[in-house]
């Protein structure tokens, strides 16, 4: 894995990351991937997340891959650090963490896809917050790039006005 994708690694509660034991496959412990979109739709994902993570004694990794433009050295992203970092902390207390413990990982990168896959162990369950549309988006790119490296992807659909179920759609 290379240093540039894990520049900032942080866990947020300052504690080190504990594995919870729970289901194994072949690649490792199964952990639900919940990857940072923006805190309205990443906070619909975690709440999906957090139902899969009660039904099958799982934890779950919160993947903030940011950005940063060539223009700006890797260590400066457009938006300070300590924001991000605050940002995914009030997202994280949000959940009812009484069986699991959350991750929280922050990573500066180039290229998001590139990052993710990286940091990502095969075959990994990811879920994604976005908005249903007829057309492609952001998250719906990013749910494509990372089910051709064949992760298994959930798209959750941010604005669905439906009580606690959150409709998951797929593209």
């Amino acid at each position: 894995m290379s240093d540039r994708y894990l520049e900032t690694l942080r866990n947020l509660s300052g504690q080190p990351v504990t594995r919870e034991t729970g289901p194994t496959f072949a690649s490792g412990p199964l952990e639900v991937n919940v990857i940072f979109t923006d805190p309205l739709a990443t906070g619909a994902a975690l709440k999906c997340a957090q139902s899969f993570a009660r039904e099958l004694g799982v934890g779950i990794h919160l993947q903030a891959a940011v950005v940063v433009p060539f223009q700006l050295p890797l260590e400066e992203p457009p938006v300070p650090v300590a924001f991000l970092q605050e940002t995914l902390r009030e997202l994280v207390a949000q959940l009812e963490t009484d069986t699991f413990d959350p991750a929280v990982h922050l990573y500066l990168c180039r290229d998001r896809v590139r990052a993710l896959s990286q940091v990502l162990r095969p075959n990994s369950l990811v879920v994604l917050g976005g908005r249903k549309h007829w057309w492609p988006t952001a998250e719906s790119k990013l749910a494509r790039a990372l089910r051709s490296q064949g992760h298994r992807v959930i798209l959750v659909d941010s604005k669905a006005r439906s009580g606690s179920e959150q409709p998951v759609f797929a593209r």
